[in-house]
């Protein structure tokens, strides 16, 4: 029930404890070796992407010494504690995990553990030992993952193997509430999805194939809409780039079979004794969004029997030598143009007012003259009246706020201290009190000005494009990037918090040392 006060205090304490353990074996280790300047050299040593880590860490601290909230910020809001310590905890995270995740001569990486790791990270010959005991621990990763989804598809199922107390439709899995299960599941299921997509075959394939599975049938059934953002991301993404790499092709058509057979195997677990998918709670069939559609009726079997169709016909395509992924720029592009046309149709025709309640978006003219493109107050359950409190509560700050902002996690603080933006979170949100925009580059923006958003998106924007650069050498960097874009993609109607961002910011780590281990960020 409190998904933000034990959760973080768990995360505090055990983040804590691990980082000042491991520092005390790896100082003494350092200062005993011959190389004595090796940790200084190791973070001497700077990319793109750790100079905006580092100035994100720097504005979030210039941010809590102008703040009027020192207690909320320090800490952050009761329940979500997004504040200077945990911001803080996330930047030492990436730090420590891109030096010392992945690096080829940390005792981390030393000795005998290739052919297990390569498996999982490398789809040419060999691995290199940094990539190799990655690849073990992100399997560990996904292996508990795993455990999480499917307690969640239980749960979803009326069937709890561990015991919840004041269940409800909202709660599931040991995560909680369904939007803090779904941050977590929009960062680590791409992973396994997009090891799948560019693995090597075998056994470690096989089990990704099966963990993708247990992602997409996780992610369908939850109930939280936020999560079809992603998919439709990585249907979209997964098309473009497979249309290059004929083996690509077929796995980005066998996940699509695989989200097909979930959606039948979700709508097939209603009908088993004692079975019965709680979330509807009694609402009408129309009312009941994406996930009424896609496991309500025969739309998953749909979706399997014509992806089964392309299969076979690709295959027999390239069986007669008429496939040719790798040329015919002009097909390739009328098909990829098809296909974001056909997702945004789709995103279109699925997020309309009979379904999820998405859709209305208005031109308004603003009462000081501004002309502005602003959702209606009801779009996104509510959001629409979040963010454009969000976007007033910016237009109020004085000029040097609007550079440092109102203090990390500061946003209910401020937004509840200007009468008027106060008035209007009580008109439209009664008793419950907003503690951010559920857009996550809004609340960076409002809780550290533009200096703390300009280095938040340099992080993503940056670590993404060198990431993507390397990804056809390592297809672990690919899963980073991946990953990397759909917690972009789910936090645009989302928020920072305990379940997600730090691990987000493990992954930047974990992509970071692998581009690290080729030693080629100078000049970066």
């Amino acid at each position: 029930m409190q998904i933000g006060e034990v959760k973080y205090y768990f995360f505090r304490n055990v983040t804590l404890v691990t980082l000042a353990a491991l520092c005390v074996v790896v100082v003494p280790a350092a200062l005993a070796g011959r190389d004595r300047n090796r940790i200084v050299r190791l973070y001497r040593q700077m990319s793109v992407t750790d100079w905006c880590v580092y100035g994100y860490c720097l504005a979030v601290m210039l941010s809590y010494l102008c703040c009027a909230y020192k207690e909320t910020a320090l800490w952050g809001a009761e329940g979500w504690y997004m504040g200077v310590v945990s911001q803080l905890m996330f930047v030492l995270l990436y730090f420590f995990f891109s030096r010392w995740f992945c690096c080829k001569d940390s005792a981390f990486a030393a000795g005998g553990y290739g052919k297990t790791g390569a498996g999982i990270v490398e789809a040419g010959d060999g691995a290199a030992d940094g990539s190799a005991e990655a690849g073990r621990w992100v399997g560990l990763w996904l292996f508990t993952s795993a455990i999480v989804f499917l307690l969640g598809i239980s749960n979803r199922y009326s069937v709890y193997p561990i015991a919840m107390e004041g269940q409800t439709e909202t709660f599931i899995s040991t995560l909680g509430n369904i939007n803090w299960f779904c941050g977590y599941w929009s960062v680590t299921a791409p992973i396994g999805i997009t090891l799948y997509w560019c693995g090597r075959r075998g056994l470690i394939r096989a089990l990704l194939g099966a963990y993708s599975f247990l992602a997409m049938l996780s992610g369908i059934t939850q109930g939280s809409n936020s999560a079809y953002l992603v998919y439709l991301f990585m249907v979209t993404a997964f098309f473009v780039f497979s249309w290059r790499d004929r083996k690509k092709l077929y796995r980005f058509l066998e996940l699509g079979m695989l989200f097909g057979s979930a959606c039948q195997v979700g709508r097939l677990l209603q009908k088993l004794p004692g079975f019965t998918y709680n979330y509807w709670n009694g609402q009408p069939e129309e009312n009941r969004g994406i996930t009424g559609i896609l496991i309500g009726n025969n739309t998953g079997a749909g979706i399997l029997f014509l992806l089964a169709g392309c299969y076979i016909a690709v295959r027999m395509l390239d069986k007669s030598g008429r496939l040719r992924p790798d040329g015919g720029r002009r097909l390739r592009g009328i098909l990829i143009a098809a296909a974001i046309g056909g997702c945004l149709g789709s995103f279109l025709l699925l997020t309309n007012d009979g379904v999820v309640s998405f859709w209305k978006m208005g031109v308004s003219m603003e009462s000081d003259g501004y002309l502005k493109v602003i959702p209606d107050d009801d779009w996104g359950n509510g959001r629409g009246a979040a963010w454009n409190c969000g976007v007033n509560a910016y237009r109020e700050m004085d000029s040097l706020h609007k550079i440092v902002g109102a203090g990390p996690d500061c946003f209910a603080d401020y937004i509840y201290d200007v009468p008027k933006l106060a008035e209007r979170m009580g008109d439209e949100f009664a008793n419950q009190r907003l503690t951010n925009a559920h857009n996550e580059w809004l609340t960076v923006l409002i809780n550290t000005g533009a200096l703390g958003l300009l280095c938040y998106v340099g992080i993503y924007a940056t670590a993404i494009m060198r990431f993507a650069k390397r990804a056809g050498r390592k297809p672990l960097l690919c899963a980073c990037a991946m990953a990397l874009s759909a917690y972009i993609v789910h936090n645009m109607v989302s928020f920072q918090q305990i379940l997600s961002t730090p691990y987000i910011f493990i992954v930047l780590g974990i992509g970071e040392g692998l581009v690290r281990e080729d030693g080629d960020i100078t000049g970066e």
